[in-house]
């Protein structure tokens, strides 16, 4: 149902939007309505709403466009992994003209669900992350760092009959990587404590990436290079 306390002005707006396509197709024809700059926000308000009403509804969703020239996939709907968290990726297909209707949309939702669970959005340097990174250190120690597409990382320092090793979440802000390994349980513990690796811990490590090397900001000179596939 529109909202009736701040009602819009439009008429095309007054009527029930209260899903998720249909408020996609208001909003992908938002121009061709000539709607004013207070419509526009109150359709992009509905899609925040909306956004929250499924996120408290126990719903974790992220919506991204397929299509164009190369079509559109026979399944329209996937499951994703972020930050250890179980997302359903809600694609809309288009054509090769109508592509641009649904940007407006899939930011505005897409940009509150993660806020809502405390995601770092992507931005257009993430892809550069991903892979597999490795080094030798001068006592020949192989040190390999993993930073997979659902923002999770492994860290490994192999010194031959034992092991330092830590995982958990990772981010970038621009060029800059972040690690912040996991807080570890009873369960952890103790198969530490059984084996012969030894946890170690970041606490917002930082790393500059720079033509697939990695080189440490902090207080140590750890440096880092990406593998090629």
């Amino acid at each position: 149902m529109y909202d009736s306390i701040n009602k819009p002005e439009s008429q095309l707006l007054q009527s029930e939007l209260n899903t998720v396509s249909s408020i996609q197709i208001y909003s992908g024809f938002r121009k061709d309505f000539k709607l004013t700059e207070s419509d526009n926000q109150w359709l992009d308000n509905k899609i925040e709403q909306i956004a929250t009403a499924l996120f408290l509804d126990g719903k974790r969703i992220l919506v991204s466009a397929v299509g164009g020239y190369s079509g559109c996939p026979d399944k329209m709907i996937d499951t994703i992994r972020l930050n250890n968290i179980e997302i359903v990726n809600l694609k809309f297909c288009h054509t090769c003209t109508d592509g641009f209707r649904d940007e407006k949309f899939i930011k505005t939702f897409n940009d509150k669900m993660y806020s809502l669970m405390q995601i770092e959005p992507p931005n257009r340097k993430t892809k550069l992350f991903y892979g597999e990174y490795k080094e030798q250190t001068k006592d020949r120690f192989e040190i390999k760092l993993v930073l997979k597409e659902d923002r999770t990382f492994k860290f490994w320092i192999n010194k031959g009959h034992s092991s330092d090793f830590t995982e958990g979440l990772w981010k970038n802000k621009n060029d800059t990587l972040i690690l912040n390994s996991k807080t570890l349980d009873k369960s952890d513990d103790i198969s530490f404590a059984l084996s012969s690796a030894k946890w170690i811990e970041f606490n917002d490590l930082e790393f500059q990436l720079k033509k697939g090397k990695l080189s440490e900001l902090n207080s140590g000179n750890l440096k880092l290079k990406q593998a090629v596939e």
